[in-house]
Parts: C-alpha cells; sequence; structure tokens
C-alpha cells in the first residue's frame, strides 16, 4: 500500500491493484456558475486524471469515498450525462468501480444504476496488505471499524496554509496521517473490543483540484466536529501533514500561521 506520489491517490498492492480516490464532485463548477462565476464542465480534465492515473498505476479496481457527485438535493446536467459517460470509459478499461456514498451522493443510484458497486455509506472493511475501513467521514462508521488496522477517509478536503515571504497564504491539498487511540473509538461507538493495538487514519485529498478545503492548520475547536474527531479518539494536532509530491511538513501542531 502507498500513497501515489503526485496524486491524491491511493494505491492497494494486494490482492487486487486498487486505486482509492476521494471528492471527485462531478459538478462542482455548476455551483459556481449559480453564484456568478462562470468555469467550463470539467468532466474532460476529471476523466483526463483518471486515464492517467490508471495508466499509471496499472490497477484493475477503483473506488470513490464519497462524494462523486457534487450538487444537492437537485443535480446538474453534468452529473446527469457526463458523469455516467467518464465513468462508463473507466469501467471500458476493465476496471471495477466501487463507491462508499457521501453526502452529497443522493440520487446517485438514478444516474449510475448498476454500472458501479455500492458499498454502504457507514463504511466498509475491506482486506488488503491490511485490513483497511473504508469510509467518507460524514458519519460514524459501525463497530465492524475496530477490526480494522486503518481508516481511510476523505469527505474533508486536507489543505495546509502556507504563508510565502510576502505574507500571502497559500493552500495546498495534503494528507493528513494519523494515529489513534482504538479503545476511546469504542467507548464513543458503544462496542467493546479486546484489540489493545492503536488505530490508523488517514484523511485523503480531494481528488478534484479545483475545490476548496479546511485548511487544518488555521482550524479552531470549534472547527473539529467531524465525527471521527468527536470520539477523541484522534488528535489533529498530532496528525502528520503530507503534500502530494511526498514532502512531510511534520505535525499540523506545528504549522502555524501565526
Amino acid at each position: 500500500m502507498r500513497l501515489v506520489e503526485g496524486w491524491p491517490a491511493l494505491l492497494l498492492e494486494k490482492p487486487t491493484r486498487t486505486l482509492v480516490v476521494s471528492d471527485v464532485h462531478f459538478g462542482f463548477e455548476a455551483e459556481l456558475a449559480e453564484k456568478g462565476v462562470k468555469v467550463p464542465s470539467q468532466s474532460h480534465r476529471l476523466r483526463e486524471l483518471f486515464m492517467e492515473i490508471i495508466d499509471a498505476t496499472g490497477a484493475g479496481r477503483l473506488i470513490i469515498l464519497g462524494d462523486l457527485k457534487h450538487q444537492v438535493p437537485l443535480s446538474s446536467w453534468i452529473e446527469w450525462r457526463e458523469m455516467p459517460r467518464v465513468i462508463e470509459e473507466i469501467r471500458g478499461l476493465g476496471l471495477e468501480v466501487y463507491l462508499v456514498p457521501g453526502n452529497h451522493d443522493g440520487g446517485i443510484e438514478s444516474m449510475l444504476g448498476g454500472m458501479i458497486h455500492y458499498f454502504p455509506s457507514r463504511g466498509a472493511l475491506i482486506e488488503a496488505e491490511q485490513r483497511i475501513y473504508l469510509l467518507h467521514g460524514h458519519t460514524w462508521p459501525t463497530a465492524e471499524v475496530l477490526e480494522a488496522d486503518l481508516i481511510v477517509m476523505g469527505h474533508l478536503h486536507p489543505m495546509v496554509g502556507i504563508r510565502s515571504d510576502v505574507g500571502a497564504v497559500v493552500k495546498r491539498r495534503a494528507w493528513l496521517l494519523m494515529r489513534g487511540d482504538r479503545r476511546a473509538l469504542a467507548e464513543s461507538l458503544g462496542a467493546g473490543t479486546r484489540r489493545r493495538k492503536p488505530i490508523n487514519l488517514i484523511i485523503m485529498p480531494a481528488f478534484n483540484p479545483i475545490l476548496t478545503g479546511l485548511t487544518v492548520n488555521s482550524l479552531t475547536p470549534r472547527d473539529r466536529l467531524w465525527p471521527l474527531m468527536r470520539s477523541k479518539a484522534f488528535d489533529l494536532g498530532e496528525a502528520e501533514a503530507v503534500m502530494l509530491d511526498g514532502v512531510r511538513l511534520g505535525k499540523v501542531s506545528e504549522l502555524s500561521l501565526d
């Protein structure tokens, strides 16, 4: 298993080479248009990105950790017409496509039907190089998460703010890697566990490059309200931030913009 250098993607090597991405948000540009910002459809660009990384990694399966589409409750023509075409092209390469539905994926089955496989929205445990629990991150996982060695989620679109030498703050997509307290997580879920070993968590950057995100080194405590953080099993300040090119920035708590 490895972070794919230069990409917001995780590659699982066993038992099938599986590409994991999150937060594609087909149709995000339609929301921008409603706000007066005219951006051409990005479906062609997203298609190119998928084709390039599939070719580079030789993946035989694609798992999307939620928010494949963007607009809710209504959906744009991009989601109805262009998104299915891109998914069909990916399937045409011989890949099986799976989705863990996210908070933006309401009604997606009416658009994609049986073109893809659907995991439960609260996540699923899979066997790879280790036991991995995959979820979007907007809901609590099931107690099955306690059997995992690693949790992988999206939802937050994590970014790191970096202050330039002229004082401007530039935001860049980043991975967050952290270790958590399995027993604290079990307590939050109202479940028990015999395992004492810490549970690891990877929060994925968004696949769509034009999305905004959560600037993790400028949050206040009240911003940290997504379910896994509320469990107190994970400390965001202790998370290691890693840029897409593999540069390790250190702990979030050490990346103050002050």
